[in-house]
């Protein structure tokens, strides 16, 4: 397993990534991710190409996931962390993705730990969040020793759950 930061050159496979599971979730019955079958991306993902902060993950030559870190921390991140948003030291993740066909085979806990084995030497803490009524992901990232921070709105006043991971 190996995660790769990809090149701009790249923005486009990116993009089809979230794409695909966008359209996987919308089947399975979430409007996870709506916004991208719209058109539209909140977490602007090829910018966040252009910036470095977009990463494939590969078993072997097999493009399985990936994921965006950042510093940071976006509108969106400032909006869900509040004041706690100002702490310098942590990235905030988002668009954690394994692609469907690689579902049930264990890449999104193992994924999860490479990221935290990537990023401990860089800063004291990793971030996300996700949408409160996803249980399922909501038990991922517990399952996955990430600690349930608060919950919090976005401007629309749907629920999200934060999630931190102490590194150090």
């Amino acid at each position: 397993m190996r995660i790769e930061k990809i090149q701009s050159t790249n923005s486009e496979q990116a993009l089809d990534i979230l794409k695909e599971t966008a359209e996987w979730l919308k089947k399975m019955g979430s409007s996870q991710w709506a916004d991208v079958l719209e058109g539209t991306d909140k977490h602007g993902l090829a910018e966040a190409v252009k910036r470095g902060n977009v990463y494939f993950y590969y078993d072997n030559k097999e493009l399985v996931g990936m994921f965006a870190a950042w510093k940071e921390p976006s509108s969106w991140d400032q909006l869900l962390w509040g004041a706690e948003s100002t702490f310098s030291n942590a990235y905030y993740i988002h668009r954690v993705i394994i692609r469907p066909k690689y579902k049930g085979k264990n890449y999104g806990d193992q994924l999860l730990t490479d990221i935290k084995t990537q990023f401990k030497c860089e800063v004291e803490e990793l971030r996300l969040d996700c949408l409160a009524s996803n249980q399922k992901l909501v038990s991922f990232y517990s399952r996955n020793k990430f600690n349930k921070v608060k919950t919090s709105k976005d401007s629309n006043g749907e629920l999200f759950e934060l999630f931190s991971f102490k590194l150090k």
